[in-house]
């Protein structure tokens, strides 16, 4: 049996995005849901977002990107999972095509528990699998975002 992955995944609508739709409103939007989950502030989230976007562009390849917002103090990991598949046209991945899946993680940058520390390792490692984006990458929404990555997290 495989281990399980304790992070909480939250799937979030592309509805919520509104029409205009860019890195910012994405990254609005998954503060937003990320925040009734989290207890925390939206636009705290927003701006930690925002301020390791501007260190460097956190996209990967298959149209994969993995922002991450990391706050003062003690916070539960928290994956958010947006599918957008026509595109965020201003977010490319490291080949130029557009973002067409967000997995956010935000954590807190204290007393992070060793179950926590070892599951964002294992993701971390996981998202080095050409094999797990590739599966991320064809997934049509979400919630099967959500199910490739449960599924994948805990089949070790």
């Amino acid at each position: 049996m495989g281990k399980k992955f304790a992070i909480h995944i939250e799937s979030i609508s592309p509805n919520a995005v509104g029409t205009i739709v860019n890195k910012t409103t994405i990254l609005r939007t998954i503060s937003d849901a990320l925040s009734k989950v989290s207890g925390q502030s939206a636009p705290q989230i927003q701006s930690a977002f925002m301020e390791r976007e501007g260190v460097g562009n956190t996209a990967l390849e298959s149209g994969i990107a993995i922002p991450h917002a990391v706050l003062d103090g003690r916070q539960v990991p928290v994956l958010g999972v947006l599918s957008y598949p026509s595109g965020v046209k201003d977010w490319k991945d490291l080949n130029g095509q557009p973002v067409t899946q967000v997995l956010a993680i935000l954590m807190g940058k204290d007393e992070i528990t060793e179950q926590e520390a070892n599951d964002i390792k294992r993701f971390f490692v996981k998202l080095a699998s050409s094999d797990f984006l590739r599966k991320i990458a064809r997934s049509k929404d979400s919630q099967t975002v959500v199910a490739v990555i449960k599924q994948q997290m805990e089949e070790e």
